[in-house]
């Protein structure tokens, strides 16, 4: 882990979850609050999603995520934080209140990295398999649209 501050330091160590395990296999996806409280981190072997308290970096909690959980989003405003199932052609929503998953929404095939607008309002995911980005209403729950980009899209940035 690394502390942004303008002291950038590296801390020593890495989150280890609540029974002593260290945070899972292949961490994939990382995405801090923008109050810095929490991070959600997206283990792609172990299909987890791991909650850690910035403060002590200790893991508070661990989801059960889709299958090859990787991506992570997190909204503008801190709470929700959207995560990729690359082997279920799905994206989740965690709601950052409660660190519980509140729904799972459909979209292309091997799905990877994501984009949220400034307005927290569309999410863009790069889905590898499906040659495709689709984009998702987060208000909506529910995906608007489907972008063609060439094969194998990997990753999504917003300018």
């Amino acid at each position: 882990m690394c502390d942004v501050a303008p002291e950038a330091r590296f801390t020593k160590g890495f989150p280890f979850s609540p029974d002593g395990t260290p945070v899972g296999k292949r961490p994939r996806g990382i995405g801090v609050l923008p109050d810095g409280s929490k991070a959600y981190v997206a283990s792609e072997f172990a299909s987890k999603i791991y909650v850690i308290d910035m403060a002590t970096m200790a893991v508070t909690k661990v989801l059960q995520g889709g299958n090859f959980s990787n991506g992570v989003a997190v909204t503008p405003d801190g709470q929700r934080v959207f995560i990729s199932n690359g082997k279920e052609a799905s994206v989740s929503a965690i709601d950052t209140a409660t660190d519980e998953i509140i729904g799972t929404i459909p979209v292309g095939k091997r799905p990877w990295n994501m984009a949220i607008t400034p307005d927290g309002r569309k999410l863009y995911v790069a889905c590898g398999r499906s040659d495709a980005v689709f984009v998702i209403d987060t208000q909506a729950w529910k995906a608007i649209g489907e972008i063609k980009v060439g094969q194998l899209p990997w990753g999504v940035a917003i300018r």
